[in-house]
């Protein structure tokens, strides 16, 4: 059965592990917060970006941050049936945010670089984050039936040399404002 965005939004909710959910939409925003290694620092920084939301929405932290790889710790698997050893279901992007735009429902990957832009490492990761997307709505909709055209967009926010006016930028920005020509219909 079709669901309405907002229904459909709810479903979600209620079918997904809260370990993965970072921030559940409250204020009509999600805050997006990830631990990294500047350069030349032996201690990590936090990096926490606000983006306001058009309506409800929550926000899914995939990946581990560097600071919890640093110590060893292992990434716990997006789909625990599986084997997560150097498998391509391994791969993640850092986020996922889900949220109802008028009457659509969308999901943005969104992946957090620090170091490296190469495209071999980022295409994989968003790639990576799209899949996890259609894995799970076609997970909801084979036990529950709910159905729902999902719009995804893919996006890296990465660090320069002086990374503050970049991430003031995307700061507090309507999340469903931010240009991005990589919309696809899922």
């Amino acid at each position: 059965m079709t669901l309405d965005a907002p229904t459909y939004l709810m479903h979600l909710r209620a079918y997904v592990n809260n370990r993965y959910v970072a921030h559940d939409g409250t204020g009509g925003e999600v805050v997006l917060r990830a631990k990294y290694f500047p350069a030349n620092v032996t201690r990590f920084h936090i990096r926490a970006i606000r983006l306001l939301l058009p309506g409800p929405g929550l926000d899914f932290k995939l990946d581990h941050d560097q600071a919890e790889l640093q110590r060893k710790k292992n990434k716990p698997p997006l789909f625990h049936f599986l084997d997560n050893n150097a498998k391509p279901w391994s791969k993640r992007c850092d986020f996922v945010i889900f949220y109802v735009n008028c009457q659509t429902f969308h999901a943005d990957c969104i992946e957090f670089k620090s170091k490296s832009l190469t495209a071999n490492k980022i295409v994989p990761q968003l790639m990576a984050g799209m899949f996890w997307v259609k894995a799970l709505k076609q997970t909801i909709e084979y036990y529950t039936g709910d159905k729902r055209k999902i719009r995804l967009r893919k996006f890296i926010f990465a660090e320069n040399e002086k990374p503050d006016p970049y991430i003031d930028e995307v700061q507090r920005q309507p999340l469903a404002g931010l240009q991005n020509s990589s919309m696809q219909e899922i």
